[in-house]
């Protein structure tokens, strides 16, 4: 998923009492300045309607004007957010909220419970488009929303009154409540996008918001297609009291070494260290750090049927041993690591305490010979002796245009008679390209919307609306469902055992190749605090950011 970014930690167990307790405010400094705090992002945002949101830059932004029914808070842990309270059913299928008193959004008007029935219907409603609304599977009838065979108003939520939520689940899902931080599950005001229409959330003018921050209309907001815009603080927030910036000035800066020096100019206060020659000339500039990014790397191949050739599973084979994965990383980010499962490392933990992706992990390998080999015998089946194959990746994206570079050289010399053709877009185009399954092999990367397997998992369910490759893998799918409903999601043991099945059955079809879990260098001010530095991601959630003098 084109998404964003939580830490490893130990999962948080549902129960028939309220959970998730109020979100903690920062302590007042009184000590800050005046000034926004300066972000900047490598590419543009796409969009600001919750509901159809994938890409992280829009998410990002998404998160400062904009709030759920819970969030994570500074340590990374999930909390209510507009939710006062919310009581769990011992057979954890009903879901009783109560919304905070005097919610409103930003222009003033009430935000109530029907504005969350309206949003969830609307991302599960199959004329939106999302490419999250398979996340809202776990709800009671979502899925046949999705697929036209019930009408939107079946799904289950439903407002009791302006205050009062219920949601019905289709089976127990002990991470529901992480779920419940994604911008597809936000609030949405049915009103104000009547009367928007198709432009709703095409620019800052069109979208109305409820979070910590919004756009003005007439300051510097965001049009669309413009590389510098603000939010600034929303005094109708509901913890408006805690928020201790007046706003947030954002660029888009497309090259990382203007990036840099900005940071050094103080036009910056993050700038992010794309390349191995940044990190290396900058390791002793004052806010230098090293985070680790639940986010991962990996080739995807279409199967739709589309492209004959990758439909044949020893050419997909032949793909996945002929790539040098330990080349391609030491060669242009040797500050990654090598995956082994589509997973990233360090998102979450088995029982007994083992990460994820080291107990999940697949023997994806490099062999050039054997690949050769497994080539030579795909294309006899497919009556060919050659093949042209396009590799697509994000043009504005360092790694991706190196290591598409690097692919090419690496492919082509591995497997004779294949030729790859470069196919460089911005990653506006690459995002539509892959949601519309218009691709034939995509660099592309994934970042974790909570610290689960199923976030990354669910990307290859056969019919998911996340499912870019259009992988149909019957085996898969059956240990993805057995992972996700009861009995064995009740069961931890049982259901990271059928998480570490649905990984290997992605590695015996070759489905996907893994290139590599991401980590992020960066300069950050130090006189910025009230960030999470747990990930790479959380870093933009500035809700609670202090910018001392």
């Amino acid at each position: 998923m084109n998404k964003y970014k939580i830490s490893a930690l130990t999962l948080v167990t549902l129960s028939a009492v309220s959970i998730l307790t109020a979100c903690g405010s920062a302590d007042n400094k009184t000590n800050t300045t005046s000034r926004d705090v300066n972000y900047s992002f490598g590419t543009d945002i796409l969009t600001l309607d919750t509901s159809t949101a994938a890409d992280v830059n829009s998410i990002d932004v998404l998160l400062n004007v904009d709030a759920g029914l819970v969030r994570w808070n500074m340590d990374a842990k999930p909390v209510n957010d507009l939710a006062k309270s919310i009581d769990v059913s011992k057979d954890g299928l009903t879901y009783n909220v109560t919304l905070r008193d005097g919610l409103k959004w930003s222009n003033g008007a009430k935000l109530t419970a029907q504005d969350f029935v309206y949003g969830w219907q609307r991302t599960v409603d199959p004329e939106t488009g999302s490419e999250y609304a398979f996340a809202l599977s776990p709800v009671a009838n979502a899925t046949a929303v999705m697929t036209g065979k019930k009408p939107v108003d079946s799904l289950g939520i439903k407002a009791l009154d302006a205050t009062h939520l219920v949601i019905t689940l289709a089976t127990p899902t002990p991470y529901f409540e992480k779920l419940l931080t994604l911008p597809a599950y936000y609030p949405v005001n049915q009103a104000f996008v009547k009367k928007m229409g198709s432009k709703y959330g095409t620019s800052s003018d069109t979208t109305l918001y409820n979070g910590a921050f919004k756009f003005v209309k007439g300051k510097n907001n965001w049009t669309g297609t413009n590389k510098n815009f603000s939010i600034v603080k929303n005094d109708n927030f509901y913890d408006a009291k805690n928020v201790k910036i007046p706003g947030v000035s954002y660029q888009i800066v497309n090259n990382p070494t203007t990036a840099v020096s900005l940071y050094k100019s103080g036009k910056l206060d993050v700038a992010n260290l794309s390349t191995p020659e940044l990190v290396a000339a900058n390791k002793n500039t004052k806010g230098y750090k090293t985070l680790s990014s639940p986010r991962v790397d990996v080739l995807e191949y279409n199967q739709s049927g589309k492209v004959p050739a990758l439909s044949n599973s020893k050419i997909r084979e032949a793909l996945n041993l002929a790539t040098n994965r330990k080349a391609l990383l030491s060669s242009i980010a040797p500050s990654f690591s090598i995956a082994n499962t589509v997973t990233p490392k360090k998102l979450d933990t088995v029982p007994n305490g083992e990460d994820f992706a080291k107990y999940a992990a697949q023997p994806y390998t490099y062999d050039a010979t054997k690949a050769a080999v497994l080539f030579k015998e795909g294309l006899k089946e497919l009556g060919k002796t050659s093949l042209t194959l396009d590799l697509e990746g994000a043009s504005d994206n360092t790694f991706a245009k190196s290591a598409v570079d690097y692919l090419k050289g690496n492919l082509e010399k591995s497997l004779p008679g294949l030729t790859i053709n470069e196919n460089l877009v911005p990653a506006a185009q690459r995002l539509k390209d892959a949601q519309n399954h218009n691709f034939q092999i995509l660099l592309t990367s994934w970042g974790a919307d909570y610290n689960e397997p199923s976030d990354f998992l669910m990307n290859f369910v056969t019919g998911s609306t996340m499912n870019n490759g259009s992988v149909s893998n019957s085996a898969f799918d059956k240990s993805y469902t057995a992972a996700t409903t009861a009995p064995d999601v009740l069961n931890a043991s049982k259901r990271y055992a059928d998480y570490k099945a649905a990984e290997s059955e992605l590695y015996k079809n070759s489905n996907v190749l893994p290139l590599a879990t991401e980590s992020v260098s960066l300069l950050m001010n130090p006189k910025l605090s009230g960030v999470s530095t747990y990930n790479s991601a959380m870093i933009f959630d500035l809700r609670h950011a202090h910018l001392a003098k």
